[in-house]
């Protein structure tokens, strides 16, 4: 399996007030190509913070975080924007739809910025593919939570990114919707190959994944990485 992300010596710290607290402590993975992975550990443990570095969404304050052989850690904003957008699908816990437009809309809107032409007709279809096309002109007050969340995973794929990152996916969800979350999540790995990372609490999102990185009070526990 090749390998598609590659960790080196990762820190974080975050300073709140005069106090300077210890995020990530030199952090070393690797990630092969359509690869699922889950990283679990309990709150507070860096599990959010490593996949905002992991994704270039943030930047560490030492070590370097490769995508594709890519060494994204001294690229700016600029250089960073095409690179997720192209690349990288993000799936976060709050949905992160533009209120103001349509499901077909929100999905689209990743390829409208690449101008790809083709971009109604790929929502249209990954709309299809999760069951959703009787929603395509509605908003998203209009839908429910997991209605939103199928939504926010076809934008994330509209692009066909080589990676998938998710942060709590279900958190925001019931459990009949946390499932259908997680075997859409899993059943879509399955059948496009992409790399996936999802930070979880959720157990049964853990069991299907093909291995499990544990976080302790930032960093990975011995062990974990099965």
């Amino acid at each position: 399996m090749s390998q598609i992300i590659k960790a080196e010596n990762i820190s974080k710290h975050f300073t709140i007030g005069s106090q300077r607290i210890q995020i990530l402590k030199n952090i070393s993975l690797t990630i092969g190509k359509g690869e699922f992975v889950v990283v679990a550990g309990s709150s507070g443990s860096g599990k959010s913070t490593l996949l905002s570095v992991l994704s270039g969404l943030d930047k560490p304050d030492g070590g370097r975080v490769e995508l594709c052989l890519r060494d994204i850690t001294p690229m700016s904003e600029d250089q960073l924007a095409p690179v997720r957008n192209t690349l990288i699908g993000f799936v976060f816990q709050s949905f992160h739809l533009i209120p103001s437009l349509t499901a077909l809309e929100n999905i689209q809107f990743p390829a409208e910025l690449k101008k790809d032409p083709d971009a109604t007709n790929k929502a249209q279809a990954l709309l299809e593919k999760v069951g959703l096309s009787q929603r395509a002109n509605n908003y998203p007050s209009q839908m429910s939570g997991g209605e939103q969340q199928r939504v926010a995973i076809c934008r994330a794929l509209i692009n066909a990114p080589q990676i998938v990152f998710a942060d709590e996916p279900t958190g925001n969800l019931d459990s009949g919707n946390s499932t259908a979350i997680i075997e859409l999540l899993a059943k879509l790995h399955e059948e496009l190959g992409m790399t996936l990372v999802i930070v979880t609490h959720s157990r049964s999102l853990a069991a299907r994944a093909d291995r499990v990185i544990v976080l302790r009070d930032g960093v990975i526990e011995a062990g974990s990485q099965l």
